[in-house]
């Protein structure tokens, strides 16, 4: 059971640079940000198979999952 992560924006840089990553389902969109040493207070909006969903959904087989960063500025 699988899933596709795409971050955007300097996001990336939490994957090599790559256009996505794949991870194993069941685990909290929280968790699998923890583990590719992502800060989950750096994602401002997490779209699931683009639909809304919180840090707290729990990613299922075959969901795609976008995480945007928070855009700072002055």
């Amino acid at each position: 059971m699988t899933a596709t992560i795409r971050p955007y924006g300097v996001l990336k840089t939490y994957i090599g640079g790559a256009y996505d990553i794949t991870i194993e389902a069941g685990v909290t969109v929280r968790q699998a940000m923890v583990d590719m040493g992502m800060l989950p207070e750096v994602v401002a909006l997490v779209l699931v198979n683009d639909e809304q969903q919180s840090k707290d959904y729990v990613i299922q087989d075959g969901d795609y999952v976008k995480l945007i960063a928070v855009i700072g500025g002055g």
